[in-house]
């Protein structure tokens, strides 16, 4: 029982330390905009910077996003830390997804997602705008340290009086890798099956100190 017990708390913790660490928003047409930043240690410096959601076109098949998002981090240029992907996940969910913006770079197109890194590492992201080929980046584009972006998102889809936007997720690639993760998280999360084996070995750890007490 006590095996089992240890087991069980041990496969929580490891549980408990994948969930994405997300912001839930639920905007009305009275309440229609969220403000949000992020800071995201990779195991060498932070990914930093802030953002809002501005919805409108409440009560009709067409609901408005206006995205800001700006890229705060501290190594710019070529190379530097680049915000290649946003997404998100929104509850009623939405039927069609089109991008508009002016062509001023950063992020320059939007779609369902159905897999990628950015929906395996955030789950459940369901729509991306991407600077790039697609969702996981590739290409030089995106929007730079120190630079902003501002773009719109067309949702078809049956909207009442308000809409839940959970999780917020984020892609930048840097001179030392690519990381994706929620709006909330400050550190970088293992994948499942270290977590598991890390929940396996508390458990042989805690087995290994009572059969050498009772030895």
């Amino acid at each position: 029982m006590k095996f089992q017990t240890l087991l069980g708390n041990s496969l929580a913790v490891a549980m408990l330390a994948f969930s994405p660490g997300a912001n839930a928003a639920l905007l009305t047409a009275g309440d229609n905009t969220y403000d949000f930043s992020w800071s995201y240690f990779t195991g060498s410096y932070d990914l930093t910077g802030n953002g809002s959601l501005t919805v409108t076109g409440f009560e009709s098949n067409s609901l408005t996003i206006t995205v800001t998002l700006n890229n705060t981090s501290p190594n710019a240029g070529q190379g530097g830390d680049r915000l290649t992907a946003f997404g998100f996940g929104i509850d009623p969910n939405a039927t069609s997804v089109a991008f508009v913006d002016t062509g001023d770079g950063g992020l320059t197109n939007a779609s369902f997602v159905t897999n990628g890194t950015l929906a395996a590492n955030v789950r459940g992201v369901e729509i991306c705008a991407w600077g790039g080929q697609n969702c996981n980046g590739a290409g030089n584009a995106g929007i730079y340290a120190g630079t902003s972006d501002t773009f719109q998102l067309l949702l078809g889809g049956t909207w009442g009086n308000e809409v839940n936007i959970d999780p917020i997720g984020l892609r930048y690639q840097t001179g030392s890798g690519s990381f994706s993760f929620s709006v909330g998280s400050s550190i970088p999360v293992p994948e499942p099956s270290g977590l598991v084996l890390l929940g396996l070995g508390v458990v042989g750890a805690s087995l290994a100190r009572r059969r050498a007490k009772a030895a």
